[in-house]
């Protein structure tokens, strides 16, 4: 049992390098192997006998509140709004007068498992310094920063990536309340408080943990759905599902269904359609006759006609796909936050309630916001924003 039972969860952002699909929902309620990412580390703290979490919100804080309630699992939830999303160490703040003397910090968009708590706990009790964080290896050091470590304790977190280490802050920490007294002397930078920062001016008293655990941070639409792709193939205990294929679901005989993929509860799959490999289809999806899915993940009360082919392609909740439609995953390039990122392995992004219509070719890295209409035959080679109508 962890001697910490409290933690607070950060989980006020959008993810607006996933855009459009967090236009009105935030990133920890994207659904990766048929649930929101949120319940991730939730699972994780629950698994750990964690009590009682503080739910930091901000971004679209309905759907998180409306989803989770005021408990999940033996957890109570107490919710605190940041309001305006002024950085990870401006999120800790806002819970400040919530938290206990020792506390634990996980992010909430993240996908980790019991192992990454546990043995950050670990570390930490038997250091008995201010704070401890969960590293890992990774070739993202660029994107993530690098963390110095000299004989188990943390000397330096370079944010740009060149500190000459291959280990990255996983997000995973635990703290005593020395932290905020740590944040309070924190400067904010490009208009946010970091709680790297404050890591920084703890130097010395910060021990690492090298956990043997699952750690997941999808950033990036291609990053969905290798994620949805490594869970399903390689973590079945990590996915909620009781049966790859919902007893609820309608399967056609004539239908095909590889074995590494999930069919939500109330799904229908009509006559002549494959259902490939890494796909997974939420609650209540219709895939037409004759329609071919591989590595795809296609969200709640969404439509796909007949005889269209996705591949690598994400597809929001309450989306129509019409007949015949191509999506076809292989290498794509595509521009996100101002940054330009070449062969992806990503199909189309369909956002939610977007309406794509028949025969419709869209090319690998176009992006179709919220109510989206793309007209029957277009051959779709650029972003559509918003409620925007492409004519044919």
């Amino acid at each position: 049992m962890t001697s910490i039972d409290q933690a607070v969860v950060l989980a006020a952002g959008e993810g607006r390098r996933i855009r459009p699909l967090t236009r009105y929902q935030p990133k920890p309620m994207l659904r990766i192997a048929g649930r929101p990412i949120l319940e991730y580390p939730l699972d994780a703290l629950a698994d750990n006998d964690v009590e009682s979490v503080v739910l930091v919100v901000g971004h679209a804080k309905n759907r998180i509140q409306n989803h989770f309630e005021s408990s999940y699992r033996d957890l109570e939830i107490t919710y605190v709004t940041q309001s305006t999303q002024l950085g990870s160490g401006h999120a800790l703040q806002t819970a400040e007068e919530y938290t206990d003397e020792e506390f634990l910090v996980v992010n909430g968009d993240n996908v980790i498992d019991a192992a990454m708590v546990r043995e950050t706990v670990d570390r930490y009790v038997d250091s008995a310094a201010a704070a401890c964080l969960a590293v890992a290896a990774s070739k993202r050091t660029a994107e993530y920063g690098t963390v110095g470590i000299r004989d188990g304790v943390v000397e330096r977190i370079d944010e740009d990536g060149h500190g000459g280490s291959a280990r990255v802050n996983t997000g995973v920490y635990a703290f005593d309340r020395q932290i905020f007294h740590a944040l309070d002397r924190t400067d904010f930078e490009d208009g946010e408080r970091p709680l790297t920062g404050a890591i920084d001016e703890l130097a010395g008293d910060v021990v690492a943990a090298t956990p043997n655990g699952v750690w997941f941070d999808p950033s990036y639409p291609w990053d969905l759905l290798s994620t949805n792709r490594t869970l399903i193939y390689s973590h079945s205990e990590l996915v909620a599902a009781d049966s790859p294929v919902d007893e609820s679901a309608r399967v056609h005989d004539s239908a095909v269904v590889g074995e590494n993929v999930l069919i939500g509860p109330d799904c229908k799959v009509s006559a002549g359609a494959v259902v490939s490999d890494g796909t997974c289809l939420h609650a209540s999806t219709i895939v037409g006759e004759n329609t071919v899915l591989e590595g795809s993940i296609v969200g709640p009360d969404s439509r796909v006609g007949s005889n269209a082919v996705l591949r690598d392609t994400i597809v929001g909740g309450g989306a129509t796909i019409g007949d015949g439609t191509v999506s076809p995953g292989r290498s794509a390039t595509l521009v996100v936050d101002g940054t330009e990122y070449v062969d992806r392995r990503l199909g189309g992004v369909v956002a939610d309630r977007a309406t794509v219509g028949s025969n419709v070719t869209v090319r690998p890295g176009c992006r179709i916001g919220p109510r989206g209409m793309i007209a029957s035959g277009v051959d779709l080679r650029n972003d559509v924003s918003e409620g925007a109508e492409v004519l044919g």
